[in-house]
């Protein structure tokens, strides 16, 4: 009986997961998919991977792209958060080639509620191109670790912040940059409704000097 089970859910695959009830609100305000069925839980999915909150619009993609482009291709760029690799993707687009990118996240948190390896392997597929023929370094470990190892000699032309952002995490970031000499300090998810902590954070440290969206500079 165990192996007739195991052999139905392999066939079935999706069709045997339930959505939560959050889902299950998606999918009654979407509406119909094609045909006039239901969306299912694989296109439910697939549409939440993809519209996941947390990614950068068009007006910030530009902004940062114009900001990547303000560097020296000899300085480095550094990100806090690459979540799934799109913001690295703009700014791999926007340097020199050669210019080197490092972009880190401990893979802790995804708005998709994905496990840590599945995480690491989505985003480490999106950029495998990018490292390979843009300078990407991505690394997987916690910021703090990579903070104590970085050669503070290493001149930085942009720091980009889209992490924790809870207001103590926000605001060491932004100090560590500041420390390091960063040239271009920036980062994600300026708002006063809606991240309150990131917003008190950068007002803290005499508030955005440009901001698009909500991308700010410092």
């Amino acid at each position: 009986m165990k192996r007739l089970v195991s052999r139905l859910i392999g066939f079935s695959g999706f069709e045997l997961c339930r959505l939560n009830d959050a889902e299950q609100d998606l999918q009654r305000s979407w509406g119909d998919g094609n045909g006039g069925e239901p969306f299912n839980y694989k296109d439910i999915q697939l549409i939440k991977a993809i519209s996941a909150q947390g990614h950068v619009s068009m007006a910030e993609a530009r902004f940062l792209s114009e900001l990547v482009r303000e560097t020296s291709p000899s300085d480095a760029i550094i990100e806090i958060g690459t979540l799934f690799g799109f913001s690295t993707m703009v700014m791999a687009l926007a340097k020199d080639a050669g210019q080197p990118l490092i972009t880190v996240d401990n893979y802790s948190w995804n708005p998709l509620g994905m496990s840590s390896a599945a995480h690491r392997r989505a985003t480490g597929a999106m950029l495998e191109e990018a490292r390979g023929t843009l300078n990407v370094q991505v690394l997987a470990e916690d910021k703090d670790t990579f903070y104590e190892r970085f050669d503070r000699s290493r001149p930085v032309g942009l720091f980009f912040c889209d992490a924790d952002h809870r207001y103590e995490a926000t605001r060491a970031d932004l100090l560590w940059a500041r420390e390091i000499g960063a040239k271009i300090i920036c980062g994600h998810d300026y708002h006063p409704v809606h991240h309150k902590d990131v917003t008190r954070a950068v007002d803290e440290l005499g508030g955005p000097r440009r901001l698009v969206g909500s991308l700010f500079v410092l």
